[in-house]
């Protein structure tokens, strides 16, 4: 089996891709397939995420202009050096599957292709937000012409048309490292996240510094890339309100769930997501979750009063009382935190490629 992942970069730390990576490394590594990483703007940088020596690689150096729209004159003339280039190493290397793994030109042209091979798309966000732009209603005329749309949910999979959607889930990987029982560990809420306001990591502030009037003893830990410029908004901020000495900026993290499996409590108050990755690897560390209930993301993972916590969307008040009544229930935090474990296993990343593999790759020999 020989597959294709079609992706603009792998230098960059994000969430695509990071799971470019882990389906790269468990294709070749537990299933023996043979699979090429093809991105179209590495520009000679090394990947951030640890690759298998059995993962292949191409550039294609065809490098958009980012700041201009997919269908500027310019990014046209770089799509069709896109197809060109793409196309002579699809002949040569004749692959058994093309997945588009972000959202990228070449996604408007795969399906016309006609390579014979069969195509997937997968989607990393929910078309509950989208917009009926330009761009948007020329993809819903498109997406019908691939073999398999993946989307990440049920939820998500009304919202499609196409009778060949499939969902498959954002796999975990379990952590290696041994994991402190949550009573065990220190008064640390934890958010991994973009510093973006989509995260809305003001309501987050806004809901600390009401729930650390009770709570003095405990710090809140921000992951995330910082030196821009919502980044600079959210740390004055902090400043402003005097937050500094519990309101920690942590920076990139290289190992998220160490960071993870020595706190209590996950926090997430975005106004939209899809299916939040971040929100299983804390639940594999025994990490209960208090989100706010943005639509189709967090709801579709956490179990609401028994693995995490969900409040209505945006409500600042809410959510700092609720942070308050778990923090300060250790029988309902312990129960929260092995029930979190259990539903993470369910996301296992064995149980997610073998959908991968037995209603994909293989499902005609596996019939």
């Amino acid at each position: 089996m020989k597959i294709f992942i079609l992706i603009d970069q792998l230098h960059s730390h994000g969430g695509i891709e990071k799971l470019v990576a882990m389906k790269a490394n468990y294709w070749t590594d537990t299933f023996g397939y043979e699979v090429k990483i093809i991105s179209t703007e590495q520009n000679n940088l090394p990947p951030v995420y640890t690759l298998s020596e059995a993962v292949q690689w191409a550039d294609l150096d065809v490098n958009y202009k980012r700041e201009l729209s997919f269908f500027h004159p310019e990014n046209l003339k770089k799509l069709w050096i896109n197809k060109k280039r793409l196309l002579q190493i699809i002949k040569r290397e004749k692959p058994d599957f093309i997945l588009v793994a972000s959202h990228i030109p070449m996604t408007y042209l795969l399906p016309f292709l006609k390579t014979g091979v069969p195509t997937i798309k997968e989607f990393h966000y929910s078309k509950f937000y989208q917009q009926r732009s330009f761009k948007e209603r020329i993809f819903e005329a498109v997406e019908k012409y691939y073999d398999y749309l993946v989307v990440l949910s049920k939820e998500e999979k009304t919202f499609y048309t196409s009778p060949d959607t499939v969902v498959i889930p954002n796999p975990v990987i379990p952590t290696k490292q041994a994991v402190k029982p949550i009573s065990e560990r220190k008064n640390i809420a934890v958010a991994a996240l973009r510093f973006a306001p989509v995260k809305q990591i003001e309501k987050m502030v806004e809901a600390w510094e009401i729930f650390h009037l009770q709570n003095p003893s405990w710090e809140l830990h921000l992951f995330g890339e910082t030196g821009n410029e919502y980044f600079e908004v959210i740390q004055e901020m902090v400043g402003r309100r005097k937050l500094s000495r519990t309101v920690l900026f942590k920076g990139q993290s290289d190992d998220i769930q160490r960071d993870f499996a020595a706190s209590k409590v996950l926090l997430m108050t975005s106004g939209q997501e899809c299916f939040p990755m971040v929100i299983l690897e804390a639940q594999s560390c025994g990490v209960p979750v208090v989100s706010f209930d943005s639509p189709t993301g967090p709801r579709n993972i956490i179990n609401h009063g028994k693995n995490g916590v969900l409040l209505e969307l945006n409500n600042v008040h809410a959510f700092a009382q609720a942070l308050h009544e778990l923090v300060n229930n250790p029988e309902s935090l312990i129960e929260m935190s092995e029930a979190a474990i259990q539903n993470a296993q369910e996301y296992n990343i064995d149980s997610v490629m073998d959908i991968w593999k037995n209603t994909i790759f293989e499902k005609k020999i596996n019939a």
